[in-house]
């Protein structure tokens, strides 16, 4: 997708027919000369107004990204973004949609107070919708070329995609890709409905400016959160080991002879009487969480039980194999089992 060549004002027109004119001078060249001079002070009064129109439409995309800085995760992001782009760009619809492989769907959607009577139709329909991204989609070109885009009349334009057309209503709406490296994970779109003035080419670059700013702002926001769940896991990792460490420095000193669960028979009738042949393999934990799978628990449901994370869980699992000397879970509570009966016996005799 090419970026669309700028069209000249009014006053650029004149201007440049004044100047033609005055390659040859007749006898009005003093009047040409004059307006010539009015032209080039009105352009100038035009791009100032340009240029102080851009510089508030940056000023306000900082500030937006000042605000979106205090979302804590980024699912608030996603949800917040949209409102921060129509305050800080003037828009009274914006949209935010995320890229799934060839697919793009809406995610969340402002709409400014008393403008679209009939968002509620929008809302549920933008929840429902998912959208191929076809060759020859304004979107598909997002992605490509990483560009955003402008649509100055969506009922003559083809790259648009209809029924989400017919549905919004809009007659012209500016987009831009998100992409925080280089791949596009999202766009965001923006109109002016309900509006005399139609967006234009300014609008598509303030845009783009904000959806820059929100791609870094979303991954820092997205790696905190990784960070976070890291330094959870970490804090259970150690937190597991540190209490075994104490339960095996708690334990009480016993005279045995450990050898291999072969020998089981022979060494439960030498075992020393109230004593259970599990508690000299497994620790307290080991056994609640063994105690928990011989119920038929799950990793997720002994997590709970116990208070812990289903990684710590799996820890303790590796261990308990590992004593047990057994491959799976199902052979952990065979074996298991199996213990508690020659304990048993022994108890009888």
């Amino acid at each position: 997708m090419s970026v669309p060549v700028k069209r000249q004002t009014p006053i650029e027109v004149d201007r440049a027919e004044l100047r033609a004119a005055l390659r040859e001078p007749g006898p009005d060249a003093v009047a040409q000369l004059r307006a010539l001079a009015d032209a080039d002070t009105a352009m100038r009064g035009q791009n100032d107004a340009l240029r102080a129109r851009e510089l508030d439409g940056l000023a306000r995309v900082h500030d937006a990204m000042q605000i979106l800085r205090g979302c804590e995760t980024p699912e608030a992001l996603i949800v917040a973004a949209p409102r921060e782009l129509c305050n800080a760009c003037g828009f009274t619809r914006a949209m935010i949609s995320r890229v799934r492989g060839s697919l793009w769907d809406p995610v969340a959607v402002e709409v400014r107070d008393g403008v679209d009577d009939e968002i509620d139709a929008f809302r549920d329909y933008i929840e429902a919708v998912q959208i191929p991204l076809d060759h020859l989609l304004l979107e598909t070109d997002l992605v490509r070329r990483r560009v955003p885009g402008l649509v100055t009349d969506v009922a003559t334009d083809a790259r648009t995609y209809q029924p989400l057309a017919e549905v919004s209503r809009s007659t012209s709406y500016v987009a831009a890709p998100i992409l925080p490296t280089q791949r596009v994970i999202g766009f965001f779109h923006a109109d002016r409905f309900g509006e005399p003035v139609p967006v234009d080419a300014q609008d598509r670059d303030v845009l783009w400016t904000f959806a820059e700013h929100f791609g870094l702002l979303f991954e820092r926001s997205v790696l905190i959160e990784r960070l976070e769940e890291q330094r959870v896991r970490l804090h259970e990792a150690f937190t597991g080991a540190a209490s075994g460490i104490a339960e095996l420095n708690e334990a009480e000193l016993e005279l045995v002879r450990r050898g291999p669960l072969a020998d089981l028979p022979a060494l439960a009738g030498q075992r020393r009487a109230g004593t259970s042949r599990i508690d000299t393999l497994l620790t307290r934990r080991e056994r609640e969480v063994i105690d928990l799978l011989v119920s038929g628990a799950t990793n997720a449901v002994v997590a709970h039980q116990l208070v812990v994370s289903e990684g710590t869980v799996k820890s303790h699992l590796k261990r308990i194999l590992r004593k047990l000397h057994v491959t799976n879970r199902a052979e952990a509570v065979a074996k298991y089992l199996h213990i508690l009966r020659l304990d048993d016996e022994v108890e009888q005799r």
